[in-house]
């Protein structure tokens, strides 16, 4: 996919998101797969929620924030409400204990944050890239960054132990 190529700026809040979409959409294959075992489900899951929260937490505080204050207003409240399902089914699943229910929610996990992921990769952002200079979205990446730090550093069972995102 051509949004993967690192051309611009290694700051630019596009730049990151689509970073962070990497990891996520190789975890969403094992996920969602039919051939993958419940044990290597859980494993994605397991390496999956962090970097979800990673991710999710500091995009809600900065570009969603922006498109909230600006024209795409709906979208960003779409984003938050997508981000507030996928959260509460991690932490069903967390707390899920039936095999087959964790099947079934795990896929439902991953098929929810595919769809978001592709909304943000082929509409969103284009969109968002297209209404700001490049100084703007840098200066909103800094705050990403930033915002992933303080995420990491609180270092509680939602944040990931160990950097999954821009090492």
């Amino acid at each position: 996919m051509a949004a993967h190529r690192r051309q611009g700026n290694p700051e630019d809040i596009v730049e990151l998101i689509l970073q962070d979409h990497v990891i996520l959409k190789q975890l969403i294959e094992i996920m969602k797969s039919e051939d993958a075992s419940f044990r290597e489900k859980q494993a994605a899951f397991k390496r999956f929620a962090p970097a979800l929260v990673a991710h999710a937490k500091p995009e809600e505080q900065t570009w969603y924030m922006k498109m909230k204050s600006e024209d795409m207003k709906v979208e960003g409240l779409e984003g938050d409400i997508e981000h507030s399902l996928a959260d509460q089914l991690c932490e069903e699943l967390k707390r899920t204990s039936d095999r087959d229910e964790f099947m079934a929610k795990v896929k439902v996990l991953a098929e929810l944050v595919e769809h978001h992921v592709e909304e943000e990769e082929e509409d969103m952002l284009p969109e968002f890239k297209r209404g700001t200079t490049l100084e703007e979205r840098i200066d909103l990446g800094m705050q990403y960054l930033e915002a992933q730090q303080e995420l990491d550093a609180q270092g509680d069972d939602d944040a990931p132990s160990e950097r999954t995102l821009h090492p």
